[in-house]
């Protein structure tokens, strides 16, 4: 016997959405928000990944440490990101009578870009430590640093670009 938990919940909440006000609940207005949300884990994978690259510019020499810097901010773009597609989101969410789709749109580019954004943000922080460890113990430039942080970046502005277009 198998059972499915989406029916399941779909009659609970059914049952229970008077209680809490919800006259007509929907999956694709659900969805929809929990996609707004999911746009958090971008904004997480910045603050996780400037925190790793900051640490690494807190161990340099104080004569470097200025290039180090540099480097240490790339990956607040990814929360950058995460914002601008929440805005765009927000600014679709709020015309008169949005579509189904619009929802599950919206839930599609907020899944997208949280997730890349998050996995994005936290290994270019990796990156932009070793390229910062290398800066100061001169085995590599700041150029060569800022190249090899851009990799994990181009993922991140793969996903915002493809949010992008599902929303407009």
């Amino acid at each position: 016997m198998t059972i499915s938990i989406f029916p399941l919940l779909s009659d609970i909440l059914a049952q229970t959405a008077g209680t809490f006000g919800i006259a007509n609940f929907s999956w694709s207005q659900f969805l929809g928000y929990l996609g707004l949300g999911l746009l958090g884990l971008g904004l997480s994978g910045s603050a996780i990944g400037l925190a790793i690259a900051g640490s690494a510019v807190a161990g340099m020499r104080a004569e470097r440490r200025n290039l180090g810097l540099v480097v240490s901010v790339l990956p607040g773009t990814q929360g950058l990101y995460s914002f601008a597609v929440g805005f765009m989101c927000m600014n679709a969410l709020k015309v008169q009578n949005v579509p189904e789709m619009m929802y599950l749109k919206v839930f599609a580019a907020g899944t997208i870009t949280g997730i890349a954004c998050l996995v994005s943000g936290w290994y270019q922080g990796v990156v932009c430590a070793a390229g910062i460890k290398s800066i100061n113990q001169d085995k590599m430039g700041v150029g060569n640093a800022l190249l090899l942080a851009v990799f994990p970046e181009f993922y991140a502005i793969l996903s915002f670009a493809f949010a992008m277009l599902l929303i407009m």
